[in-house]
């Protein structure tokens, strides 16, 4: 029922402020303590969880086949004699090391890449902070800020990125067109609140396109590029992998 003009109450604004911003902070608290809840040995279970699901003979199968992409099967390419790897391992080989180094990444095939790149996991980089500048950066840092690039950043500092909940879009090609659209795409999800990076990558053929996540790859040629193809994979897969329990964007 609508109010009579004489029985009109005003609403208490400054009151209500006040009690949202104390509910908005009650609900960040929250959160913390949610994670902090959570065990580190909680969170890298439950990422060796993502990278793998053995079979009944002990064999490495995809967790999540109705992801988009291809799955890479990390622990495999990572492992040391017959020891498959894990995220997170400290008894053993393990598919997150940092290392002050560059790394080879093409044992990291799968069914639609037979040279392995680009990388989707393994050890990276991670030495302190990057900054904007790819051509600047100090040596061995990761991960890089997020967002669209037209240097490129080595593959070890973005690998970190991935680590940390992010999808990855790299690219060969010089037409003009193709950049344009994958800047605009993957700026869009960056303004929802994606972890995106995209950069230029000469590691795979040429008018090429290239999405990553974690243990997640789908290589295509630029003429197979639409909006749908990027997105769903951005959507999909963005903050899927986030062992280490960053605040994710509001995807």
């Amino acid at each position: 029922m609508r109010p009579r003009s004489g029985d009109a109450r005003r609403i208490p604004w400054i009151p209500i402020v006040v009690l949202v911003g104390v509910a908005a902070v009650v609900g960040i608290v929250v959160f913390l303590v949610v994670q902090a809840g959570k065990t580190k040995a909680d969170r890298f279970s439950h990422a060796a969880a993502l990278e793998c699901k053995l079979d009944a003979s002990g064999k490495c199968t995809d967790p999540s086949p109705s992801l988009p992409g291809q799955w890479v099967n990390l622990p495999e390419a990572w492992k040391e004699g017959d020891k498959l790897a894990h995220y997170g391992a400290s008894d053993g080989p393990n598919t997150n090391s940092h290392v002050t180094h560059t790394v080879d990444y093409s044992k990291e095939t799968s069914a639609n890449s037979s040279t392995g790149l680009p990388p989707v996991g393994g050890p990276h980089w991670g030495s302190g902070s990057c900054g904007d500048d790819p051509a600047s950066a100090p040596a061995y840092c990761g991960p890089v800020p997020w967002g669209i690039y037209r240097t490129a950043w080595p593959a070890e500092s973005v690998v970190h990125n991935m680590e940390h909940g992010g999808v990855v879009v790299w690219y060969n090609s010089s037409d003009t067109t193709v950049r344009a659209n994958l800047e605009k795409w993957v700026g869009q999800e960056g303004d929802r609140g994606g972890f995106v990076v995209m950069t230029p990558y000469a590691g795979i053929p040429k008018d090429t396109i290239a999405l990553t996540a974690w243990s997640r790859r789908d290589v295509f040629p630029a003429k197979d590029l639409t909006e749908k193809r990027v997105k769903d994979f951005i959507e999909k897969l963005n903050c899927h992998f986030n062992p280490e329990g960053f605040t994710c964007g509001n995807m």
